[in-house]
């Protein structure tokens, strides 16, 4: 999958797919076992939707594969929240359990939007048309 043959749709699609599924898992998790509040975990939602889809999904998916990618996103995941919670907070406030449930919840979604990536193919330019 090359992002320069990629049509803008599909990456939207994709990127919005991706938002919805940390964004559930954020909206869940993090008010309930940090400080952080809804707005607040939407608002990381959203930074790490963008920057794991520009990171993990265009480029170290298709040169590593599901499993390193799904790591390099788990890992992405966990910065962008303990930056998020220490900037928003002034330390950090999540609890153990809600880093396990946060973590896992996202890890185990990052594998099935890995996989959900590699089998709806971008279309053709003549299905475009």
């Amino acid at each position: 999958m090359e992002s320069a043959k990629i049509p803008a749709s599909k990456h939207v699609t994709s990127l919005l797919t991706k938002f919805v599924i940390i964004g559930l898992i954020s909206v869940i998790v993090l008010p309930y076992f940090s400080m952080l509040t809804i707005n607040n975990s939407l608002l990381i939602a959203l930074v790490l939707a963008v920057i794991a889809y520009a990171v993990g999904d265009l480029f170290i998916l298709p040169a590593y594969g599901n499993v390193t990618a799904t790591i390099a996103d788990v890992v992405l995941a966990a910065v962008v929240i303990y930056v998020a919670d220490l900037i928003i907070n002034g330390a950090m406030t999540l609890s153990a359990l809600g880093w396990v449930l946060a973590l896992g919840l996202i890890a185990l979604g990052e594998w099935f939007f890995h996989r959900y990536l590699k089998v709806t193919p971008a279309p053709v330019e003549e299905d475009i048309q």
